[in-house]
């Protein structure tokens, strides 16, 4: 033996102090990383690794203490119990280590091996077989030291080491994959120092009567070197720590470059969140810039379609309320995918099932890779129509469009209320034009009876007035007789100028009311158009205020007037209604009838300006008016008026 192997075997005490050392700290360090909140599929096994280095530490540093005490005199040998105690503790330790390099491999091979999560298990199970054999051939009470260590070796340090040893090069591929090769070689190293640890501290120990034991043991390696194997197996861990220390850094990596990612899609939800409030801004700014509706359609597509990703096109319909269906108002397509989109629509189902269920409504991608979502236009809790956009990916925000479909459903609510007015303005001055018309064509009427028939009888009668002044002298007889026809003819102008002003305003309106006016006025008109009419009272007979009651009566006449001069009908129904707070009014025919939206639609066919007179009217007492009527099944027209108690 020469100066440096006695050298080592005087210093052995310290080298398994090191050696304990290296264990623990690789260990320690472990332990310290696994607390960590990572992806990676290592962190799930490096709990195992950790306690494998703990307790094996520990292992080696019982070992010297042992020598310690051996080298004590005072000190009593150990008991049997206390080396049992000794290798169930490092079997336990080489357990984890299976497990560490069993649960890496698992969450590593392409595809899961069922069989690897009981292998540990399995490990021990034979292990615990085979120290019970061992146990049965010793003397009585006595467990063979050598044979005992030996088997812990091969039966669980050399598989752990060798499924870690497969596990760790499996990381590696897995590393190189993931863009991390600098610590390839750092999985490596640690790899091949678990080779040479497996050969040098499990299959290199103490001497034992099997194969391989009886001829690779501690003593024949001190033979062939000349220096103990405690110092090659302290380097191998001394290594085996520094790589897997080294490789810890992963998760430093790994955390700057989730930070990285998380940085990264925070600034493009920053730039997405920008771009959406832009265009949110930019179209609301739009749709407050114009009340007409076909600008502010066209200026609000455009932007939806250029600016919000990832619309490719887009298209508005609208609920038509006298057709009573959906009809498309506008569409736009994105440059470049009008090939794609050549009619830019999204299915009608899914259109009319927002507008029903007022709901987002989607349809999946169509042949052409593209996807529609229908969204209802809301204003005022009713919904009038539903923007359909067609997309190529996913919306990320499904609150920008809610958002700018209600901004669109409020801005085409006003276009429409304006278009209203408008509308309303332009036939108030149309109603005003004919009105103007009207008076002055009565006013014809009225100097034109006045001149031929009224006008005629009174110069008549101024005339034969003085026929009589000149003959009541002469015959008095025959004066007398012109008196009597003068009388007459006076009495005649009389009932003439009576039903004059009775046609321009019944006296029995103001005198009786409305139900006497209005039976008189049935009667009278049937009598004269030779048509049958049913004057019919509901409810308890009142007097109104007498703008109603004026009301109510022209709008009756006018009823009438249009049965005769259009329907074409038998049979008419005038039917008063009186209610506690409202009085209706209700005209029916059994005449040949009309489509109403061609007389009253938003553009209809031709002007019912008699019926036109008839809504004015309405709006000027607050009532409302509401026209039935169908080709061949005549018409109805009613009229409710609120009233106060």
């Amino acid at each position: 033996m020469n100066e440096l192997t006695a050298f080592l075997e005087s210093n052995l005490i310290f080298i398994y102090f090191v050696y304990g050392l290296a264990h623990f700290v690789m260990g320690l360090a472990v332990a310290l990383e696994t607390g960590r909140t990572s992806q990676l599929q290592l962190s799930r096994a490096l709990p195992f690794l950790a306690a494998f280095g703990i307790t094996h530490g520990i292992n080696e540093w019982v070992e010297m203490f042992s020598l310690i005490a051996a080298q004590i005199p005072s000190v009593a040998q150990e008991p049997g119990w206390a080396e049992m105690l000794k290798l169930a503790w490092k079997a336990l330790s080489f357990f984890f280590l299976f497990a560490f390099g069993a649960r890496l491999l698992l969450q590593l091979i392409p595809e899961q091996k069922r069989w690897l999560r009981s292998l540990p298990a399995l490990a021990i199970l034979i292990y615990l077989a085979g120290m019970f054999a061992l146990f049965l051939r010793a003397l009585p009470g006595m467990l063979p030291e050598g044979p005992a260590a030996m088997w812990t070796n091969y039966a669980l340090g050399v598989p752990a080491s060798l499924i870690t040893v497969l596990a760790l090069l499996a990381q590696r591929r897995a590393f190189l994959r993931e863009n991390l090769p600098q610590f390839g070689r750092d999985f490596v190293g640690a790899a091949l120092a678990i080779t040479w640890y497996c050969l040098l501290d499990q299959i290199i120990d103490d001497s034992a009567p099997f194969f391989p034991a009886n001829i690779l043991n501690a003593d024949a390696f001190l033979r062939a070197f000349g220096l103990p194997v405690e110092i090659f197996r302290t380097l191998t861990v001394t290594a085996l720590a520094f790589f897997i220390i080294r490789t810890m850094r992963v998760f430093e990596v790994e955390c700057a470059r989730r930070l990285d990612v998380a940085n990264h899609a925070r600034f493009e939800a920053q730039e997405v969140a920008k771009r959406e409030l832009t265009v949110m801004f930019e179209t609301c700014r739009l749709l407050g810039t114009s009340l007409d509706m076909n600008q502010l359609l066209d200026d609000f597509l455009n932007q939806i379609v250029a600016w919000l990703d990832p619309v490719v096109g887009a298209a508005v319909y609208l609920y038509h309320p006298a057709e009573r269906k959906l009809k498309l108002q506008m569409r736009r397509v994105r440059p470049g995918f009008e090939p794609t989109l050549p009619q830019a629509e999204c299915s009608t189902h899914a259109a009319e099932r927002a507008f029903e269920t007022s709901e987002l409504a989607y349809e999946n991608e169509t042949h052409s890779g593209v996807s529609f979502v229908s969204v209802p236009l809301i204003s005022q809790s009713k919904t009038i129509g539903v923007l359909c956009l067609a997309h190529r990916t996913a919306f990320s925000n499904y609150a920008v469009i809610h958002t700018l479909a209600r901004q669109l459903g409020i801005a085409l609510e006003n276009a429409q209320l304006y278009g209203e007015v408008q509308e309303k303005e332009q036939l108030r001055g149309q109603l005003l034009k004919r009105t103007v018309a009207a008076q002055e064509e009565e006013r014809k009427r009225i100097a034109r009876e006045l001149h031929d028939e009224t006008g005629q009888l009174l110069t008549a009668l101024g005339v034969g007035l003085g026929g009589v002044e000149q003959t009541i002298a002469q015959d008095p007889e025959r004066a007398q007789y012109q008196i009597s026809e003068l009388k007459n003819m006076t009495m005649a102008t009389i009932d003439s100028l009576r039903q004059f002003v009775s046609d321009l305003r019944p006296t029995v309106l103001d005198d009786l009311g409305l139900v006497a006016a209005l039976r008189w006025f049935a009667e009278q008109y049937a009598e004269r158009a030779k048509l049958q009419v049913d004057f019919q009272v509901v409810g308890a007979k009142r007097r109104l205020a007498s703008q109603v009651e004026t009301v109510l009566f022209r709008i009756a006449q006018e009823g009438l007037n249009n049965i005769g001069r259009h329907a074409l009908a038998t049979r008419a129904t005038v039917r008063l209604e009186f209610a506690e707070a409202k009085v209706s009014l209700a005209v029916e025919d059994d005449g040949r009838g009309f489509v109403v939206a061609q007389v009253l639609g938003a553009q209809p066919q031709r002007r019912a300006w008699g019926l036109l007179g008839i809504q004015e009217r309405i709006e000027l007492v607050g009532g409302k008016f509401t026209m039935e009527s169908e080709p061949g099944r005549g018409t109805r027209l009613v009229v409710e008026i609120p009233i106060e108690g």
